[in-house]
């Protein structure tokens, strides 16, 4: 005979206090998958708007790189691919049987290694702004 389990309503917001390192893991990864793969349709919409010459090109790219927001934007963009980068090599050692005891640690070292990538890159993503 077959058990039924309570697994907890889906309206429950209180449920994410729980979620390991692992789980938090998993949903960043899946997040910025998501990201990437929307940021490539847009890339791609931008880009063949400007494809009439060399001329429109080069234009549609300097208005767009002389907007703040744009350069805020690229930065995002950086740790986003940073960090899902990050994951999936942690991810391919753990698979690989490499690092199966710190798996929390390995996560919360993406994140830091991230954030430390980001942070020394925001100089040179904003400096052509001011």
């Amino acid at each position: 005979m077959s058990q039924s389990y309570n697994r907890g309503l889906i309206e429950d917001f209180g449920r994410w206090r729980e979620f390991s390192a692992g789980m938090w893991a998993w949903i960043f990864h899946k997040f910025t998958g998501w990201v990437l793969v929307g940021y490539l349709f847009t890339h791609i919409a931008v880009l063949s708007t400007a494809l009439s010459g060399a001329a429109p090109y080069t234009e549609t790219i300097q208005a767009l790189e002389s907007l703040l927001v744009v350069r805020i934007l690229e930065v995002g963009l950086l740790a986003v691919a940073v960090f899902h980068i990050l994951n999936g090599l942690r991810l391919l050692l753990v698979d690989l049987g490499i690092g199966l005891e710190a798996q929390d640690k390995s996560f919360y070292a993406s994140l830091v290694l991230t954030g430390a990538i980001v942070v020394a890159s925001v100089p040179t993503f904003v400096a052509g702004v001011f």
